[in-house]
């Protein structure tokens, strides 16, 4: 019968091993690798819908106004990822920077051609309870 010896961990120059017996008892860290799985799993399902098409004078228009009011605005690009969805919403704020190309979000520049919707962020108020 073969008998099997115990494991011994030496420490080698500096190296202090982990004072516990199990040597890898924090090799799994499960509430970290579920996470993850969860935000893989909602990427893989979200299909956001396509909005409506602007037209140039309805895009110019929406942005004259949040520049004039200093509030953000949310734009759906046309462009789709390699699954063939649509990307993410855009989130930022219009300074007045604009182009024949192209306007400014948060020193992000964005064609005005792969704009297919952009409406008014509304916020509230922290107060705003109701």
């Amino acid at each position: 019968m073969r008998r099997r010896t115990a494991k011994i961990f030496i420490d080698y120059n500096e190296y202090r091993d982990r004072p516990f017996g199990l040597k890898w008892g924090t090799a799994f860290a499960m509430e970290e690798l579920m996470r993850g799985i969860r935000q893989n799993e909602q990427e893989a399902q979200k299909d956001p819908l396509p909005k409506p098409q602007m037209t140039l004078h309805e895009i110019d228009h929406i942005l004259t106004e949040a520049f004039l009011s200093r509030k953000p605005v949310t734009i759906q690009l046309n462009l789709k990822d390699d699954f063939g969805r649509l990307l993410d919403d855009i989130e930022g704020n219009f300074i007045g920077e604009a182009y024949d190309d192209c306007f400014v979000i948060d020193q992000h520049p964005i064609m005005w051609e792969d704009v297919r919707h952009i409406e008014l962020k509304e916020t509230r108020k922290w107060f705003d309870l109701a």
